[in-house]
Parts: C-alpha cells; structure tokens; sequence
C-alpha cells in the first residue's frame, strides 16, 4: 500500500506545481516549475536511453529464436547501434558533426515526411468513411478544413497557406492545449482513484 500511495501522490503533487506555475507565472512558482520540468527532461534522457536498450535486448533476443522476422530485427539492431555509434563518434571530434547531418536529412527527414504524407491519405480516408454515418455535418467540417490545411501546404497557393497558418496557430493550438488539459485532470484523478482505493493499478492485478 505504502509503495502504491507514495509514488502516485508524489506525481500528482509534482504534477499539480507544474500546472500552477504555467497558468500563473510568478516568480516562485515559475522558478518551481521550470526546475522540475528541467529535472523531468533529465528523467526522460535516461528513460530513452533504457528504451534504447529494451529495443536491443528485445531484437537480439528475436534473432536468438531464429523466427521469421529474424532479418528485421537484424536491421533494427545495426541501424540503431550504428547511427548511435556514427553521432558518438562524430560529436566527440567535433561541434559540427556533417556526416551525422546528412544521415537526418537523408534518411530521418524522408521518413517522417512519407509518415506525414501517409497521415494526409489516412484523414482523407477516415473522413470518406464518415460520410458514410448519419450525421454528414461533422465529416464534411473535418474533410473540409484537412484538405484546406493540404492545400494550403502548397507554396504557390498563398492566400489558402494563410487561412490554414491562421487555423493551425489558433484553433488547433486552442484544441490541443484542451487535450493536454484534458490529460492533465485525468491522470490527476486517475492518481486520486488509486489513493483512496476505487482504482487498482495494473502492478496489483
């Protein structure tokens, strides 16, 4: 109990005097903030570095068992601890490190930009699929401002580029900032639920 309690009223505690020192920002409070999430950041470098190596352990451990997707893992093992070894080697020779460059942009950047433009066909399909519901309001708003804001991605097309800038650092700034709220409050009340025994975490099933 002692161990399941401590834990959970120490994040809500942390978390709760981060929410304060964001929504008002006097010095104290401020400074308490900025502090702890300067501590989180450090907490969340050692996280990936671990994750890094569960990713590891888990692959090798694939490639041990000799399965079918023995030759993924493979590449998943080299690439990962290559392109750790070329940033450690670049970096302690130099500041600027050219070669690690050109790896982001030559294979990092390409990627994410395929992932964002497999996100564009997977709204525009979602958004197909919900016309096929009832309510046609709601889908034809969501069609409507994805492609505004695809379009608008388009350097020749300036006037639309505005309109969907204006959407994106207004109302999806405004929305996302509900969700990050919304996420907030309920940790905080999923931790209040697992101190006064409602909620069972997953440690204790």
């Amino acid at each position: 109990m002692f161990k399941r309690i401590l834990p959970t009223a120490l994040a809500i505690g942390i978390g709760i005097l981060v929410l304060i020192g964001i929504f008002i920002p006097v010095s104290p409070l401020r400074d308490v903030s900025l502090w702890l999430i300067q501590w989180a950041l450090i907490v969340g470098i050692f996280a990936l570095f671990l994750a890094f190596l569960n990713l590891i352990r888990v692959h090798l451990a694939r490639v041990g068992r000799k399965g079918k997707n023995q030759i993924t893992s493979i590449l998943i093992v080299a690439s990962a601890v290559a392109s750790i070894a070329i940033i450690i080697l670049q970096y302690s020779q130099t500041r600027e490190s050219s070669f690690s460059s050109q790896l982001l942009h030559n294979f990092l950047v390409p990627g994410e930009s395929a992932l964002l433009g497999l996100t564009a066909i997977t709204l525009t399909l979602a958004g197909m699929r919900a016309l096929q519901t009832p309510q046609r309001i709601g889908p034809l708003v969501f069609i409507g401002i994805a492609t505004l804001i695809l379009i608008g991605t388009v350097p020749y097309l300036s006037p639309l580029g505005s309109i969907a800038a204006w959407i994106q650092a207004i109302p999806a700034t405004g929305g996302m900032r509900g969700i990050l709220i919304g996420v907030a409050l309920g940790t905080t009340l999923t931790g209040l639920r697992i101190i006064f025994g409602t909620t069972r975490p997953h440690s204790d099933d």
